[in-house]
Order: structure tokens, then C-alpha cells, then sequence
């Protein structure tokens, strides 16, 4: 700290002493107006430059090369783009391979053939795929049909449809009112076997082992026992082992729902009790309110009929009397079970189109006729395909025939036909080149839209906006070029533009070693900003702003040009409030508009040849800086157009602060 301290003072020193034997005024240099009218006035400067065309005869040879170095820069240029832009070319290359590809396969494939086999291929998965979706089915099936075999076998369950009674008759089991039933019919349980906790820990027992047992996790999630229809156990109560947080599914209001009595569930509970094997109704959906999402997208749920445990167990369905005791139920997730499977991979690998679906013959209240639904239990809800270009298969499951279509939505046809492997090369390089170039092309747009526009304002622009910013607090530097000294009269024009070409690179590298923003370039003016596009603290911005200038002065006072001639510059900082913008449309250009933008002009103006002169508000944020120590000496008032006479400082020299708690941050001498 000691010694960036001291070279901070040695600094003050030497500026002082550069001060007391040199001239702060325009005379001992050529002023800039001075040598931009020796261009204009010294025709010998231009000669080497002239871009008129000889008169006379036009040299053949010479246009040919002048075309052939315009071609090779262009050349270059595209080379130069792909080089830092891999995927074009990645891009060039996958779509020419694509497309060759395409053109070979259909050259070297005969319509017939292609045809039958695409056909062939299609029904062949279309079958294994039948045959895959009756076997989880089944499988899914297995552990229903197990549960009411317990149900038969165990004593626990062979009296509670006597517990329950027919819904309806004197003795039985009532039915909870509206507002405890949520909506259901549901019967109150209370006192009977289907709430004794020993009963139901021990149904519980069973039902996991079975659920285990059938190694379905996720798809296998409830299983339920039903006798007279009325739902008295099921498990698990609370299922939240099967889905991903926060879905859950809560069985809680099934208990004691009348299968019969409910309306939406009494077709398949008569069905079940009429029939002596299994019952399958869905696909539906489960959600556990209205609004919620579903937990289960598509669901089915499983029926299997279990006899009459006892001799007066009967269960009446339309003046029949069934000798049945009830039926066991499982509830299945056929969405998770059909994720599970690789059958949509397969489908999409080969570019097929499927769609499962469940003809339900479904009975009309108000025509008091069957009426066959279509369900679509897998595949595509839209099934793009005519019956041309379509193969089906049909799947014998434990109730209802589902059906299997695949196909193809451009059909089985081929496309292209006796297309030669020449022809398809050319054309494929002639579109990939031309995609090339248009990609080429639309990134060097992109690229010098980017090296113009803050990322912010380039995205706004793409998107048609107006990009317009307030900034509370910035920083804006600005420099001109006042002279230049022992400036040779005979140097071109072109050795003047290298010149400056050269020194304002310089200065754009000092710009984004200090995270500094270069809003433009006129002539001789150079402006940048801090804290703009880019928001940081005040001081922060300052702190940067101020170190590009002390850095460009030092570059400045060791520039050469070609001739040995000095150049020499003046600037000026000002912080405050602005606002950001981009103007034009044809030629984009982001710039900064007021009070603060003026005061640094006129801090510019105002300054010393080779000095950087600061606000008061500059020099305030500069003491704040946390990270350098700045030295300060205050010039004291300018008049200022518009503002009066306002206190001005020059900004001698800055240094690392080591510990932020070691010295202060401002030094002013």
C-alpha cells in the first residue's frame, strides 16, 4: 500500500513539473483544424489514393486482379466467420449429409419393394405391439384377481355384506348426508367391520404383500375390497409412495361408496356382479378436486367378482338376484405403465404412427340404445393416417376388443422415384452451399449489429422495440484530439487514417481492459461511459472511467505517428443521471442523451491540453471508490454554457488500495 501510495505522489510531482516547464495553450503543435485543411488544400497527399478510373483504354489485366483481390478478401472474410462460427459449417455438413442420404436411399430402393416392406415392417411392430399391451394387461390384472381370492379364502371377510344390508332396507347400513359424503354416496361404515383397526391393519397386510408381490410400483396404486358393491377397505389409504411430490392420492372418501347407488360407477358395478370374471372401465382420469391437476392421467379401473361367501349373500340387479358377495378392485395407472414401455420410442425410430384404442358399447339414457365410444387408450390423439396407408391389429384383453392402427401420415408410397446418385449429390451440395451462405451472411450481420449494440438494446432491435433506458447515476468521458505536434505536411491521407486507425484501437483496448463502454467515435472525439449499458454503483463506475482516462493519457504521451509527430488531447469527466438509447433504423447507433452528457462535453472543452478535468459529482464518487486511491488537484471554477460556473478538478494519478481500511480513498492536493 506504502508503495502505490508513494508512486501515486511521485506522480502528482511529475505532472506538476511537466506543468511548470511546458504550455498548456495550442502553440508549439499543429492544431487539428490546421491539418485536416492541408488535406483538402494538398492535392500531391491524395495521388496514391485516387479512386478514379484512368482515362483512355481500361487495363484489362488490371480489373481482372483488382476482381481477383476482391474475391479472395470475400473468400477470406467467410473463412473468418466459419472459423469462429463452427456451426455453420457443422450445420452445412449435417444438412448436405441428410439430404444426400435421402436422395441415395430412394435411388437404390424400387416403389414395389420399398412399399411391402414398409408395410410388412409396420404390422409386424403393430403386432408386437398388441401382444405387449395384452401382456401387461394381464399382468396388471394379476394382483385384482389374487385379492379376491384371499377374499374368498379368509373368514374376516365372509359376514360383512350382512353388516352392510341392501341399500335401501330397513337394518342396513345408511347413507352419510350430502355434506359429509363429498359429494358421493356413501355409506356411514361406523361400527362395522370395514372400521375396526385390527381388521383393517390385517387387510392393509395383505394388500401390500400383494402389491409388492406384483412388482408394479407406480402403476399398480390402490386396491380395494367391495363387498355388496360398497367399498369397505382399500389400500393404500394414502397413496404417496407411487407419484412425485406434491401429487398424492387420497382414498379417504372412497370408503363406504356405494358402487350402485353412485351414478357414475353403477353400469360397471352391475356389469361386474352380472358377470363371472373381469371388468375394465376407463380410460379416466383421477383428480382430487376439481381444479387440481390430474394424479392420474389415464387411469383403469379393474372389477373381479367375487361368489357368495355364505348361503344368503345375494345382491340384487334389476329384480335378479346374483349370488354374489362382491368384487375386488385395482386401480391401475395405464399412463405410467405405457411411459415405461419403449413402445412410443419404437414407433418414433421408425417413423410410424399408432394409436390404441377401446370401442365401448355405451348405454343412452335418453335414445335407451347402446351406442359404441371410441376411448384412445396410447399413441396419437389424431391419427393423421387414411386407411390407405394404415395397418391394424386387433388385441383380444380380459373384456372389449381394443385395436391397434399404424401407419404412415406421407403413406407407405415412396416419394422419389429413379433418381440418380449424381443428381442427388449436386443437389444436395447446391442447397447446402446456398444455406451456408445465407447463414453466413446473416452472422456477419449479427456480428457487427453486436459489435455496435449493447447485447440488451441488439435484442430489443431483433424484436422490433424501441430500446430506451433511464440511468440514475453514470459516468461520461470525452477526449479530442487538439493537435498534433511536428506533423510532416506531405504525409497521404491514407497515412493520417492508419495513424488514428491505430491510436483509437489502442484506446478501444484500454476501454475493455477498464470495462468502460465506447459509445462513439467523430472525428477527433472519443466518448465513453460507465455504469452505462452495464448498471453498477456510482462510484464503481466512476472508478472505471477514471482509470481508462489516466491509462489513455499515459498512452497518448508515448504515441508516436509515422512521422515522429506527437499527438496531443484534452478530456473531461462528469457524472449524473442520463438516459440511453438507440436512434436510427437503417444505421443503429446507441448513444446517451442529457444534462450529464453536456457537462461532460463542456468539462472537455474547458480542460487542459493533455489534462483530464472532472465534475464536482465525479470527484465526490471518486472518493468513494473502495478500490483505488485517486489524486485530485482542483482547478477551481469554469464557467460552464448553460450551468453557470461549476467547480472542476484534474485528475492527476490513481493507486491500488491494498486495504480498503488502510487509507482513505481520495487525495487532494
Amino acid at each position: 500500500m506504502l508503495l502505490r501510495l508513494y508512486r501515486g505522489i511521485n506522480r502528482v510531482k511529475m505532472e506538476k513539473k511537466r506543468r511548470s516547464s511546458g504550455n498548456d495553450s495550442a502553440t508549439g503543435y499543429q492544431t487539428r483544424k490546421s491539418m485536416w485543411n492541408n488535406l483538402v488544400k494538398n492535392d500531391r497527399v491524395w495521388e496514391e489514393d485516387s479512386d478514379e478510373k484512368p482515362k483512355g483504354k481500361v487495363n484489362l489485366v488490371n480489373s481482372l486482379r483488382n476482381t481477383g483481390a476482391t474475391l479472395r478478401m470475400g473468400i477470406k472474410e467467410k473463412l473468418y466467420i466459419l472459423k469462429n462460427h463452427p456451426w455453420i459449417l457443422l450445420l452445412t455438413l449435417f444438412v448436405f449429409g441428410c439430404l444426400f442420404a435421402i436422395g441415395l436411399y430412394v435411388v437404390l430402393s424400387l416403389a414395389h419393394e420399398q412399399e411391402q416392406a414398409s408395410r410388412d415392417e409396420a404390422r409386424d411392430l403393430a403386432t408386437r405391439t398388441a401382444s405387449w399391451f395384452s401382456d401387461a394387461l394381464d399382468r396388471a390384472l394379476l394382483p385384482v384377481f389374487a385379492l379376491s381370492r384371499l377374499v374368498e379364502q379368509l373368514d374376516m371377510f365372509a359376514t360383512i355384506p350382512e353388516e352392510i344390508g341392501a341399500a335401501f332396507h330397513t337394518g342396513s347400513l345408511p347413507f352419510l348426508p350430502p355434506e359429509e359424503a363429498g359429494g358421493f354416496m356413501r355409506r356411514n361404515m361406523t361400527g362395522t367391520s370395514c372400521s375396526d383397526a385390527e381388521k383393517i391393519e390385517r387387510f392393509n397386510n395383505i394388500a401390500a404383500t400383494i402389491k409388492r408381490g406384483a412388482k408394479m410400483e407406480g402403476i399398480l396404486v390402490n386396491l380395494q375390497v367391495a363387498p355388496l358393491a360398497v367399498v369397505c377397505y382399500a389400500y393404500p389409504l394414502v397413496n404417496t409412495e407411487d407419484f412425485e411430490p406434491p401429487k398424492v392420492l387420497n382414498s379417504t372418501e372412497i370408503i363406504g361408496l356405494d358402487n350402485l347407488a353412485e351414478s357414475k360407477r353403477s353400469a360397471s358395478a352391475k356389469e361386474t356382479i352380472q358377470s363371472d370374471g373381469v371388468v375394465i372401465a376407463g380410460p379416466l382420469t383421477l383428480r382430487q378436486c376439481t381444479d387440481c391437476d390430474p394424479t392420474v392421467k389415464t387411469a383403469f379401473i379393474a372389477w373381479v367378482t367375487i361368489d357368495s361367501l355364505t348361503e344368503n349373500q345375494v345382491i340384487k340387479i334389476d329384480g335378479i338376484d346374483h349370488n354374489k358377495w362382491g368384487f375386488a378392485t385395482a386401480l391401475i395407472n395405464w399412463a405410467e405403465l405405457v411411459n415405461r414401455s419403449d413402445v412410443n420410442e419404437k414407433f418414433i425410430e421408425k417413423g410410424l404412427n399408432y394409436q390404441l384404442t377401446r370401442t365401448d358399447e355405451v348405454y343412452n339414457d335418453q335414445t335407451r340404445e347402446f351406442e359404441s365410444k371410441v376411448n384412445i387408450l396410447a399413441g396419437d390423439e389424431e391419427f393423421a393416417c387414411d386407411e390407405i396407408n394404415t395397418e391394424s391389429v386387433d388385441i383380444n384383453t380380459a373384456n372389449n376388443v381394443w385395436n391397434i392402427k399404424v401407419g404412415k401420415s406421407e403413406g407407405f408410397v415412396p416419394c422419389w422415384k429413379n433418381k440418380s446418385i449424381a443428381a442427388a449429390f449436386v443437389g444436395a451440395f447446391i442447397v447446402s452451399f446456398m444455406l451456408m451462405i445465407i447463414c453466413i451472411e446473416s452472422q456477419s450481420h449479427h456480428d457487427l449489429l453486436r459489435d455496435m449494440l449493447p447485447p440488451k438494446a441488439l435484442r430489443k432491435i431483433k424484436n422490433y422495440k424501441t430500446c430506451v433506458e433511464k440511468y440514475e447515476i453514470a459516468t461520461v468521458f470525452f477526449s479530442e484530439i487538439v493537435g498534433y505536434t511536428a506533423m510532416s505536411a506531405e504525409m497521404s491521407a491514407i497515412q493520417i487514417m492508419k495513424t488514428l486507425n491505430e491510436f483509437y484501437t489502442e484506446l478501444d483496448k484500454i476501454a475493455d481492459k477498464h470495462k468502460v463502454y465506447k459509445i462513439q467515435t467523430i472525428g477527433d472525439g472519443y466518448m465513453v461511459t460507465g455504469g452505462v449499458p452495464d448498471r453498477c454503483s456510482g462510484h464503481h463506475g466512476a472508478t472505471n472511467v477514471a482509470l481508462f482516462a489516466i491509462e489513455a493519457m499515459e498512452f497518448v504521451e508515448t504515441f508516436r505517428t509515422t512521422d515522429g509527430a506527437k499527438v496531443v488531447i484534452r478530456a473531461g469527466i462528469n457524472s449524473g443521471p442520463l438516459v440511453a438509447g438507440v436512434v436510427g433504423t437503417k444505421r443503429p447507433q446507441y448513444t446517451v442523451f442529457g444534462d450529464t452528457v453536456n457537462v461532460a462535453a463542456r468539462m472537455e472543452t474547458t480542460s487542459r491540453d493533455m489534462r483530464i478535468q472532472c465534475s464536482d459529482a465525479t470527484c465526490q464518487l471518486l472518493r468513494m471508490s473502495s478500490s483505488h486511491l485517486f489524486f485530485l488537484e482542483k482547478r477551481g471554477t469554469v464557467a460552464v454554457k448553460g450551468k453557470g460556473d461549476m467547480n472542476a478538478w484534474f485528475i492527476v494519478g490513481a493507486a491500488d488500495i491494498c486495504n480498503e481500511n488502510d487509507a482513505s480513498t481520495s487525495l487532494c492536493v
